[in-house]
């Protein structure tokens, strides 16, 4: 096989990858927001509430936002960058 045909297939590959993670993640956005809504018509409370709000803002004040992530990923079961972006935008 050339090393032209092998770069094809690699980079053809390597397209389709790409493809399957964007599409992975606008199906995982689309279920949270069912799971959102699900949750809202049940009756579960908000796990970001002003007690936590304030916990949070009090961590980031005092320059401990790694303490922040993790407190925020305990209260509400998301994932790091979920954490992180939360984070960054109470903090703005």
């Amino acid at each position: 096989m050339s090393n032209t045909l092998l770069w094809i297939l690699t980079a053809g590959i390597i397209l389709s990858l790409i493809a399957s993670i964007i599409q992975l993640r606008e199906d995982l956005a689309r279920m949270k927001g069912t799971i959102d809504n699900i949750a809202k018509q049940v009756g579960l409370p908000d796990p970001i509430n002003n007690e936590l709000k304030a916990t949070l803002l009090k961590l980031i004040l005092e320059g401990e936002k790694i303490k922040a992530v993790n407190e925020y990923r305990n209260a509400t079961g998301s994932g790091i960058l979920e954490a992180k972006r939360y984070i960054d935008h109470l903090s703005e």
